[in-house]
């Protein structure tokens, strides 16, 4: 094997130099090679010398490897290192600040509709921060509300300036790394702005705005005699531009599941398959070769330009672009030479993107691909071919066409394997996922989707010629289409076994039980409770948290199935995802009080919905003092207890009767309050109930005071956990409890400070940790 590497590397010398360019990024990343140091350039410059002047082209390895350091390292200063994130890192919320900058479209909308742009600084000014910083930022903005896009120029504006929050769950998006590997520093909400100056960007903002009418155009095109299908609408508009927030999310679930989401939207398959079907009716035309290519490049970037410069997208045409290149140039293509030349190129303009998980699936599966497909695509072909006894001159037509379809499955298969096998350590490292359903669903998924894209530019040619007939024709054969990759997804995404999440850190926490207590925004909540193999959920929180926050954490856990979810009272925040975690982790059973739901709860409530559906699930009411046995263990039991509310509850608000439970684990007591307020601590003081706990949890009461000193003394837990949200005044953590806490010397630890929370149960002692503060505690069993 090692004596085949001299000879590998001389017949792909731009993958070999851009594995080295790799190796010299991550080496920055990690620290292991400072690119600022005085002896960088005379190295660097030596070893290129030496590689040019002498022959000795090994010495252009560790050369680019030193370029691309530097380039990295001082890309990291851009962002990473960038004077106003440091600055901004001291705050804790949202600043005051004066911004001189140019202003280019980015068309995206916030939730509230508000208009998005990119800001490039000249000068920053934080007042109330005493900061000055005149160095180039990209930031990205919003608008006023109901304010567009004024045009390319130079802009006064005054607002608040942030960064976005880093993840403060397990597993979750952090908006801030993706942030700042887009190249943007941070993020600024404009309150007033005024135009002082031109820009000399204007002719480049006028090339985004007449790409975005196209799109727009594209997308009108596309929905003619089609608006009765919303739903399938919007999956035609993803795959063709990539616009997938419409689509609905059991859809877009069953392309995830069924390891087909690049089908799904843009990516690199649409743009390369894109050029394939121009390349032949170029041909089918007559076009000559050379004209054809040059074509077929202009296609694939101005497609993506035109869905808005996605970098799945941009990748691909790059990849498009070197490979015809050759080509053009009458020399031999090699697409391992290719897919080197292409990550040279675009690690050179943004050495960011290798840390992207869609640079790494690109590159990494086109080139496994490309490797393993041929090997098992020769081990299939006995079994495409013709009998051996049966001349071929006296094979019959179906005999032919029989044997030509095995061939197209067997190439077809050889490529989704070895694309999955090369696929698999990304999606592990990343996704935590592992879908052998995707060998076989990409086989039927991928035809499909060229079939769609090859109606899709028939539609928009017959768009262009005013043909409205024939237009309305192929849209209808492309909605046939898209309804067919729907129903296929779903299908294979419904398989047994066709999809699972695997984490292997999961078995190095020797602790019995592990709690982590997520933060969720808007006063939402959801706790999840291992136990050996065994998985419960104390709540589950909105539909939105649930997308956002729950499913990735519990998928990065490695967890596919839920023994059991207690639904603490009947409030969207809380329990408004119960429906999909049903679906999702293997229809657990419910638990909640015999007052749930309330006597006047609104039809349309969470629990309310649930249970009228045509197969509710599986619920079971507890009343006070009834024990659920989570674990029975003999070294180490656990159970939970009901204690409130009782028969007497009645009451309308829902934070009012919200179950309490006492947990008991080994040794440890949990006592978990939900949102329960003053009336609710008030009756249980005055109860019979054992409220001594090591560690109370809690959430915020919309509108109630609550853990008061009196609770807290009969409480007398070891340590307080809190779920908040400091953006509203009803979700924030209130400062009597901090004071309470601090009087009686008690550790108060809040998520939208700390983040997620993690409780590690050993039978002597509990080990706490906090996911963005990195606070480390330790309770010793009373």
């Amino acid at each position: 094997m090692l004596e085949k590497l001299p000879l590998w590397t001389r017949a792909n010398p731009l993958l070999t130099l851009a594995l080295a360019a790799v190796s010299g990024i991550l080496a920055a990343e990690m620290g292991w090679l400072p690119a600022h140091g005085g002896w960088f350039l005379p190295v660097t410059t030596a070893l290129l010398g030496v590689a040019l002047f002498s022959g000795r082209a090994w010495l252009l390895i560790p050369g680019a490897a030193l370029v691309f350091a530097f380039i990295h390292a001082t890309r990291t200063d851009e962002t990473f290192r960038h004077p106003l994130r440091l600055a901004l890192q001291q705050q804790d919320k949202p600043v005051p600040a004066t911004i001189r900058g140019s202003l280019l479209p980015e068309f995206d909308t916030s939730p509230d509709k508000r208009t998005h742009a990119l800001c490039t600084t000249q000068k920053i000014e934080i007042p109330a921060a005493g900061i000055v910083i005149e160095q180039t930022a990209t930031l990205l903005v919003r608008l006023p509300k109901g304010v567009r896009f004024p045009g390319a120029g130079v802009f006064e504006l005054r607002g608040s300036i942030y960064l976005p929050r880093t993840a403060s769950n397990p597993g979750t998006f952090d908006a801030q790394v993706y942030s700042l590997r887009m190249g943007r520093v941070a993020r600024f909400d404009i309150d007033h702005m005024q135009r002082i100056g031109g820009s000399g960007e204007e002719w480049w903002c006028a090339f985004l705005e007449r790409a975005e009418d196209c799109r727009r155009w594209i997308s009108r095109q596309l929905i003619q005699d089609l608006e009765e299908d919303p739903q399938t609408v919007a999956v035609l508009r993803a795959m063709a531009l990539g616009v997938s927030a419409e689509a609905d999310d059991e859809i877009e679930d069953a392309f995830r599941n069924s390891g087909t989401l690049h089908v799904f939207a843009v990516s690199g398959l649409h743009v390369g398959l894109l050029g394939v079907i121009v390349l032949a009716l170029l041909r089918q035309i007559g076009t000559p070769r050379g004209i054809s290519l040059w074509m077929v490049i202009f296609v694939v970037f101005a497609y993506a330009f035109v869905t808005g410069w996605r970098p799945s997208a941009a990748r691909a045409a790059f990849m498009v672009a070197i490979y015809l290149s050759a080509t053009l140039m009458d020399r031999e293509s090699s697409l391992q030479n290719s897919l080197g030349a292409a990550a040279l190129l675009l690690l050179a303009t943004d050495s960011h993107q290798l840390f992207m998980p869609g640079f790494q699936l690109s590159f990494g599966v086109l080139w496994l691909s490309t490797i393993g497909s041929a090997p098992l695509l020769k081990r299939l072909l006995p079994f495409t071919r013709l009998d051996p006894f049966l001349p071929p001159q006296l094979a019959s037509w179906r005999q032919r066409t029989w044997s030509q379809c095995r061939l197209w499955f067997a190439t077809t298969l050889s490529v989704s394997f070895a694309a999955w096998i090369g696929s698999l350590p990304f999606i592990l490292g990343h996704f935590q996922s592992i879908t052998p359903v995707a060998v076989i669903a990409n086989c039927v998924l991928v035809p499909l989707s060229s079939l769609c894209l090859g109606a899709t530019c028939l539609s928009l040619g017959a768009a262009a010629l005013h043909l409205t007939g024939a237009q309305i024709i192929f849209n209808n054969v492309n909605w046939a289409l898209a309804k067919a990759m729907i129903a296929s997804a779903m299908w294979f995404a419904g398989l047994p076994g066709a999809n699972f999440h695997f984490q292997p850190g999961m078995s190095l926490t020797p602790a019995p039980a592990v709690w982590h207590v997520l933060e969720l925004p808007h006063g939402g909540a959801a706790n999840h409770l291992r136990i050996g193999k065994t998985h419960w959920l104390f709540d589950t929180g909105s539909e939105a948290s649930f997308r956002r926050v729950l499913r990735p954490y519990l998928h990065s856990n490695g967890v596919d199935a839920l023994a059991g979810v207690f639904l603490s009272h009947n409030d969207v925040d809380h329990i408004g995802a119960a429906g999909q975690v049903i679906t999702t982790f293997d229809a657990p059973m419910l638990f909640c009080s015999t007052q749930e739901p309330g006597r006047r709860d609104s039809t349309r409530s969470a629990l309310r919905r649930l249970l009228d559906e045509p197969h509710p699930p599986s619920l079971r009411k507890l009343h006070v003092d009834e024990r659920v046995t989570l674990s029975d263990a003999k070294d180490f039991q656990i159970e939970a207890t009901v204690l409130y509310p009782t028969q007497q509850v009645q009451n309308d608000r829902a934070d009012d009767r919200a179950m309490v439970l006492m947990v008991q684990l080994g040794p440890w007591r949990v006592l978990w309050l939900s949102d329960t307020g003053w009336h609710a601590e008030k009756a249980l003081c005055s109860s019979s109930e054992d409220l001594r706990c090591d560690v109370l949890i809690r959430s915020q009461h919309e509108v109630d005071l609550s853990t008061s000193s009196e609770f807290l003394l009969k409480a007398s837990p070891q340590i307080i956990l809190c779920g908040s949200d400091a953006r509203a005044v009803e979700t924030a953590l209130p400062e009597s409890l901090v004071q309470r806490a601090k009087a009686q010397n008690i550790p108060l630890l809040d998520t939208w400070s700390t983040g997620s929370i993690d409780l590690q149960f050993h039978q002597d002692d509990l080990r706490i940790l906090t996911n963005r503060s990195k606070q480390r505690f330790v309770l010793k069993p009373r």
